[in-house]
């Protein structure tokens, strides 16, 4: 037995409760412990039990005297001439996650009592109430060194339903991102990574991080590198892998709603853009004999356009010829038009002939890992390959493609930002309906951030599945608190002081959140310190 619960004080509230804790005992008294509080029997007899987490303390109060007497303050001033302190016992705060039945956790109406027992769980115990068992492994339960923690890859609820990783630089949230794409490649998944640094090049290796070692051993891993694996970079790019394979972006392919967007067009610029990409593909097809499209829209929806040959080149052209032919407002839009199509054009990323363009259907192959660096580029042809990308891959799952897949997107808050967020309403758009559709054809996002307040409060409600690692901000923590009513203020008030590799996870797997010692990565991650 651990302690007894405390009268209550001024200020409690109905999810919390004290434990009073002898000197003896004060050892066992640690955060994230899960305990079980007996209540003493009531008039019927029946006593009853709830599931509780320590959550605050240990704080130490002298028995026999004030803390502010003189006794108790000559003894810690002088500690170097007095034998001992005066007796003194712990307090400890417990989160209360609800009433135990027959080794189940339900919602309770009532608290704990003064005087009620609080006993520590076994490690049996915990793995049978907090339902962290999956297939996907991702490291121990903190306090708990014996109880593993798992996802469930096979679960609708957890990967497809989203994630998202957040952290500050050193927390560990990149080998978290690691270790899920190993374990969603194991599990089956097309892992498909946005490598904004060039971090995750060369996953067929395996690890040299031999401090870590024999961490790893403890989970009966080894390091080992993706079998299954593809390096990709854009032409106008460069990779520090000669094997990488250089691909283009296909100006056809995209929504020009989308490109309008991702170059701040005018609202007078986007009509202008809009009635020249009409204008092309109207003659192309004319020239070709192909169909004519219902709309501009419906990228996600209608599959590839293939049948249409314009470049980034030809819309320059036209809008060139445009505004030759054009005078005041209608030219001056044009050419700045052009400017802005222009600083594309100049990244050489678009339309090279034979050259591989992404291919959806080839990313989609069980247990398939690729990465697109993108570590090279300007940030804009970085959101132009991940709204390309994103929009591939989902127009393959609506064709049919059944294989489980999952997009990790790297330094999210650089791709859409709160600041941005409303110029950006098609790309928003976007992501909600790969959320809402996705999730029933196995398509799941990762979102991966050190900047979460600078992330729209969209992105934080995409993901149901959250990883919280080191955040000592009050900016990025408050974003984070505001879009995570399940989480704890008193959890919250430990995050800024998690250790590396520590991590706050919430997911609709999970009753409660839970701390988590993530397990190292297996394979090899550039740029290790």
């Amino acid at each position: 037995m651990l302690g007894y619960v405390h009268f209550d004080r001024s200020g409690v509230t109905n999810n919390r409760t004290e434990i009073l804790v002898s000197k003896e005992k004060i050892g066992e008294l640690v955060r994230n412990k899960y305990v079980r509080i007996t209540n003493p029997a009531d008039s019927s007899g029946h006593a009853r039990e709830f599931l509780g987490r320590i959550v605050e303390g240990p704080f130490y109060n002298p028995e026999e005297v004030g803390r502010d007497s003189a006794l108790a303050q000559t003894s810690i001033l002088k500690g170097e001439s007095f034998p001992a302190v005066p007796n003194y016992y712990a307090v400890g705060g417990i989160e209360i996650l609800g009433e135990l039945r027959d080794w189940a956790v339900y919602g309770t109406a009532t608290r704990p009592a003064p005087q009620a027992k609080v006993e520590d769980l076994t490690s049996d115990d915990i793995r049978k109430l907090l339902k962290i068992g999956g297939d996907a492994l991702l490291g121990t339960l903190d306090g708990y060194p014996d109880v593993q923690v798992s996802l469930q890859t096979q679960e609708k609820k957890v990967i497809p339903r989203n994630l998202g990783v957040f952290g500050t630089v050193g927390s560990g949230k990149t080998n978290t991102a690691q270790v899920i794409i190993e374990e969603a490649s194991k599990s089956g998944y097309a892992v498909i990574i946005l490598d904004v640094e060039g971090e995750y090049i060369r996953l067929d290796d395996p690890s040299e991080e031999t401090s870590l070692h024999e961490i790893l051993k403890t989970f009966d891993y080894t390091p080992v590198g993706l079998g299954n694996f593809e390096l990709y970079y854009p032409t106008s790019g460069e990779c520090a892998r000669e094997d990488a394979i250089p691909f283009t972006i296909n100006t056809q392919d995209l929504d020009p709603l989308i490109i309008s967007e991702l170059i701040e067009a005018e609202e007078a610029q986007e009509r202008r853009l809009l009635d020249v990409v009409e204008s092309l593909r109207k003659r192309k097809k004319e020239e070709k004999g192909a169909k004519e499209e219902d709309s501009l829209r419906g990228t996600l929806s209608r599959g590839s356009r293939n049948n249409i040959t314009y470049t980034l080149n030809d819309i320059i052209k036209e809008c060139a010829v445009r505004a030759d032919e054009g005078k005041g407002a209608d030219k001056a839009s044009y050419y700045a038009l052009m400017g802005k199509l222009g600083g594309l054009n100049r990244t050489k990323a678009f339309d090279v002939k034979d050259t591989e363009t992404i291919n959806a259907k080839g990313l989609l192959q069980d247990g398939h890992v690729t990465v697109f660096d993108v570590s090279g580029c300007a940030e804009r042809l970085k959101n132009i390959v991940i709204y390309d990308l994103l929009s591939k891959v989902f127009t393959e799952k609506l064709g049919g493609n059944t294989v489980k897949a999952l997009i990790v997107i790297e330094e999210a808050h650089s791709f859409i930002s709160r600041d941005k967020s409303s110029k950006m309403s098609e790309t928003i758009e976007m992501l909600r309906e790969i959320a809402r559709r996705g999730r029933k054809r196995w398509l799941g996002l990762c979102f991966i951030s050190q900047q979460p307040s600078h992330l729209p409060n969209e992105i934080f409600e995409l993901c149901n599945t959250r990883i919280v690692h080191t955040i000592k901000s009050h900016a990025n923590l408050n974003a984070l608190k505001l879009t995570a009513g399940d989480v704890s203020e008193e959890m919250w008030n430990n995050v800024p002081s998690l250790g590396t590799g520590q991590a706050v996870i919430s997911s609709p797997q999970l009753r409660d959140p839970i701390v988590v010692n993530v397990r190292p990565c297996r394979t090899k991650r550039e740029f290790v310190d």
